[in-house]
């Protein structure tokens, strides 16, 4: 469940903390509905995010690289267009904020209206696919979906979207009553942030398809950024709970005022409400900061195994009593192999199932390589994906299951073939 809770939240938070931030600015520089604006450029990036996700499935033409390039480069390319216009806009932004701009400066409401009609479109197309992607993991290892594994990962995919979406309506509030200027230079800072993550993205892309050359300018820059993976994602949330803050203190300095006590109370009651919109939205980027560093580092904690066992093979026969594997826990063995001239340790594992049948299998399987298993409250759990295999499925091929390996029970042993192990060392 947290696994999914951070990964959703990282991903929709890309999305919502730049377009909350642009819609504030819009919404109160021109005349045109941001809000419709929004919903319908959301909208319409969704259906090629959609079409991609149940293709990439389904089918094998699905390549991620090509379909990111064909959606990043106009993106990027109409963010740069977007960052113009929002630097044209700071010379006729004025404090307060007027409702509409200037006839003077007409022609730049109507482009940024365009233009942020675009880049959310290309945007929400670009970053939908990993959200709708990740429900199709959910089923994967499990024979159906009743049971509480299933629905812990459901909680946890709707729990990350919920608190997206509370962060991006506390972000679009609290940033629709702050100042002019301010919110112009949170708007145009969110987007260069993501804009300088999509053209490292893109490099990455043509780094790897061997598009471009190599220089050692762009590698060094596309390995910082996988090691310092979610530095674009703090910028983000340190400007939206910049924003926040500053609004926070600009209605907290400033002292109400009316014509008459009426006035005063009513202006008193926006200030106060405005107050605790600036507190949520800190909050609300707090809580997700948590889940991404604290949640995320204890979800990717490494699981401390014991070593695994090696066992004497005798005439290309490995033979384990039963007694000593009788118990229903994960017992982990090892064997040296040779495989092109050098020696792997091929790791297998047996478990008893029932009172009749053993599981058998390789610690590695054909989605997660040789990344292994261990138990956890008697659950035989990937290290890797953190599934929790059906015992009852262990043995047999498919899904998130260890590789079968042949074995045979003969006079209270059960016995493995090394030579059976040797055809599995190239998975190690």
């Amino acid at each position: 469940m947290l696994e999914y809770i951070i990964k959703i939240t990282i991903n929709s938070l890309y999305l919502v903390i730049p377009l909350s931030l642009l819609y504030a600015f819009s919404n109160r520089a021109n005349r045109f509905n941001a809000g419709k604006t929004l919903y319908r450029g959301l909208a319409l990036g969704f259906v090629p995010a959609l079409i991609y996700a149940v293709v990439k499935r389904n089918t094998a033409f699905g390549v991620r690289e090509y379909y990111d390039l064909g959606v990043f480069v106009p993106m990027f390319v109409s963010g740069l267009v977007l960052l113009c216009l929002l630097f044209r806009a700071a010379g006729y932004v004025r404090e307060p904020l007027p409702k509409n701009l200037p006839d003077a400066a007409n022609s730049g409401g109507k482009a940024l209206f365009l233009l942020s009609f675009c880049f959310t479109a290309l945007a929400s197309a670009a970053l939908f696919p990993n959200i709708l992607l990740y429900p199709f993991e959910f089923t994967v290892g499990m024979d159906n979906i009743f049971n509480t594994e299933f629905l812990f990962k459901v909680i946890g995919y709707s729990t990350g979207l919920l608190i997206a979406a509370l962060a991006g309506t506390a972000i679009y509030k609290a940033a629709s009553a702050a100042g002019g200027r301010l919110l112009l230079a949170a708007a145009s800072v969110s987007i260069l942030v993501l804009d300088v993550k999509t053209a490292l993205t893109i490099t990455q892309i043509l780094l790897g398809r061997n598009m471009i050359p190599r220089y050692r300018l762009l590698t060094r820059s596309v390995i910082w950024t996988l090691t310092h993976v979610n530095f674009f994602l703090f910028a983000m949330m340190a400007i939206a709970a910049a924003t926040a803050v500053l609004q926070y203190i600009r209605v907290k300095s400033a002292k109400p005022a009316g014509e008459n006590p009426a006035l005063v109370r009513r202006a008193m009651y926006a200030a106060r409400k405005q107050v605790r919109v600036c507190v949520t939205a800190v909050l609300a980027v707090a809580v997700s900061l948590l889940f991404v560093t604290v949640g995320a580092t204890y979800s990717n904690r490494r699981v401390e195994l014991s070593p695994p066992v090696e066992l004497p093979a005798q005439d290309g026969r490995i033979v384990i009593p039963l007694e000593r594997v009788n118990d229903g826990n994960l017992h982990r063995f090892v064997h040296k192999a040779e495989s092109l001239s050098q020696m792997i340790d091929v790791r297998y594992i047996v478990i008893k199932k029932n009172d009749t049948a053993y599981g058998v299998g390789l610690d590695a399987c054909d989605v997660c390589g040789p990344s292994g298993y261990y138990e956890r409250k008697g659950q035989v759990v990937c290290i890797l994906c953190d599934v929790v295999m059906n015992k009852a499925t262990i043995g047999l091929p498919g899904g998130c299951n260890p590789v079968p390996l042949k074995f045979e029970i003969s006079e209270g042993n059960l016995i493995i073939m090394t030579q059976d192990l040797a055809d599995e060392a190239r998975r190690f």
